[in-house]
């Protein structure tokens, strides 16, 4: 059975909200420069039915968290987001590959809503 997805409410701006992501799925300097283990920034893949979508996320973006090189070991968290005025909508889901348990992916959406938290403190999450 998959995980739900984690599902954050906050006032932060959507740039503010991107930045946090973008700190949180950051790796060690030493994974990522001696290792190889680093993470990388895409675009994720969607469906050719997504252009027919009622509710289009207004920002997207798949972090690849890395497994030394070893594809079968990477694991993702992809990020959706929508902005609805006075606060966005956040949706994190985690993909896995074969040889992956999704335990990095998960510590690291711990991570992200802790940062959210800390710079808003009124920002609500559920699915953790």
């Amino acid at each position: 059975m998959a995980k739900p997805p984690v599902e954050i409410t906050t006032r932060l701006s959507m740039a503010e909200a991107a930045d946090v992501f973008r700190r949180a799925m950051r790796v060690s300097w030493w994974n990522e420069n001696i290792t190889g283990a680093g993470t990388t920034f895409e675009e994720p893949s969607g469906s050719v039915f997504d252009t027919v979508a009622e509710d289009r996320p207004d920002f997207a973006v798949m972090a690849l968290l890395g497994g030394r090189g070893a594809e079968i070991q990477k694991s993702a968290v992809h990020m959706y987001m929508w902005d609805r005025g006075a606060h966005r909508e956040i949706m994190l889901g985690v993909g896995r590959n074969l040889g992956s348990f999704g335990i990095k992916a998960n510590r690291k959406i711990r991570r992200y809503v802790d940062g959210l938290a800390e710079l808003d403190p009124s920002m609500e999450h559920s699915g953790i």
